[in-house]
Order: structure tokens, then C-alpha cells, then sequence
């Protein structure tokens, strides 16, 4: 149990000998890449927001500790991308897409969704550029109204995950939803699949009403 340390019996005010202070266990909360439960998450599709919401204009978003930026180019292809460019590290928030990727406000440097360099202007001409750098990026999968990310490494990419539940008949009830929750999908579950909180958490709130 978080916070508590056995002591010898008896353990009348024992409170001298027990550390109230909590651990930081960051298994489940610590989801940036190279921690264990950042590794696993980047291994799945995650969905990250609604394709609704994918406007003319670029959106900024935090994904698994990472600040990126999703855009949908002039010609209907989504990107998501690290946020800041890599030539002078301006916000591709508020860049412009263009009909191929998406151009910095700053230098009018072109990135494609995949990240590729497409234009560096104001470079001299046979610059190498493009070829040794690339802007970080994530493919994105448009599906039921929902844009999902893949964040693991482009050598393991999974198949997108078709549920059941996705291809049901009447599969036109389905309607894309979110909420917004202070922690991570993986606490939701592990905490869902907590039983014994609900006979005594949520039966002490519900006699409150």
C-alpha cells in the first residue's frame, strides 16, 4: 500500500514510525518516451481528438508528453507534427498548410504530413538540407469521425485495430465523443478495474442524494 510501512506490534500511535508522505510512482503517470508506460501506449493507436475539430487552422496539442501540432493540408491530408520548427524553433501552430504539408510562419520553410522537408527558402541553392533533416512526425488514422496516432517506431506499426463494434450494421448509431480527464487512458482502466472503490466511493456519494 502507497505511503505505509510495517512496524513491530503493537502499533498504537505509531505515527512517528510510519512515513505518511505518498511515493511518486510514476509506473502508470510517467508516460514520456523511454518510460515504461510511455513505451507501452506508443505500441497502439491512440485517439487524440476529434476530425471535427481539424480546421483551416493548425490546433496545438500535448500527446504523451509531447508538444505537437495537427493540421489537415489543402489537399485533405492530415499531419501531425512536432510543434516546433526545427530550423528557428517557431510554433507550427501557427503555420499555414498549404495544398502539400504545411509552411513555418517564420522562414517559410515546407514540411510534408510525414515530416519530409519540401522547401527551405532563402537557402543557397544545392543545399543538402532535406536531405539529412526532417521535422518529427506521426502518422495519423481518420476513422468513425475520430483521428487516431501512432507514437512508436515506424519499423512496428500495427495494423489499425477494426473492433466489432466498428463494423456493426448499424454502425451509423455510432457517434464520436471525449472528455477530458487529468491523467492518462491506462489510470482510467486500471482504475475502472478497481471493484471495491465503487461499493464504498460512489454508494457514499449516491446516499448523498
Amino acid at each position: 500500500v502507497t505511503g505505509v510501512q510495517t512496524c513491530a506490534l503493537p502499533i498504537s500511535y505509531s505515527g512517528y514510525s510510519i512515513d505518511p508522505a505518498p511515493r511518486d510512482d510514476t509506473l502508470l503517470t510517467d508516460v514520456t518516451r523511454g518510460s515504461p508506460c510511455g513505451e507501452y501506449l506508443r505500441r497502439f493507436w491512440q485517439p487524440f481528438m476529434l476530425a471535427a475539430e481539424l480546421g483551416e487552422l493548425p490546433v496545438a496539442l500535448r500527446l504523451l508528453g509531447e508538444d505537437l501540432v495537427a493540421f489537415r493540408d489543402k489537399s485533405g491530408r492530415i499531419g501531425l507534427l512536432h510543434r516546433h520548427c526545427i530550423h528557428r524553433g517557431a510554433s507550427l501552430e501557427f503555420g499555414i498548410p498549404v495544398e502539400r504539408g504545411i509552411m513555418c510562419c517564420y522562414h517559410g520553410w515546407q514540411f510534408d504530413v510525414d515530416g519530409t522537408i519540401l522547401a527551405t527558402p532563402a537557402e543557397p541553392a544545392g543545399s543538402g538540407i532535406s536531405q539529412h533533416f526532417a521535422q518529427g512526425a506521426y502518422p495519423v488514422h481518420e476513422f468513425h469521425g475520430l483521428l487516431f496516432a501512432y507514437m512508436g517506431p515506424p519499423e512496428s506499426i500495427p495494423e489499425f485495430p477494426v473492433y466489432d463494434t466498428f463494423v456493426h450494421p448499424q454502425d451509423n448509431r455510432l457517434v464520436p465523443s471525449q472528455r477530458e480527464f487529468p491523467c492518462n487512458w491506462l489510470q482510467i482502466v486500471e482504475n475502472a478495474a478497481d471493484p471495491i472503490h465503487n461499493h464504498y466511493l460512489h454508494a457514499i456519494v449516491s446516499q448523498q442524494f
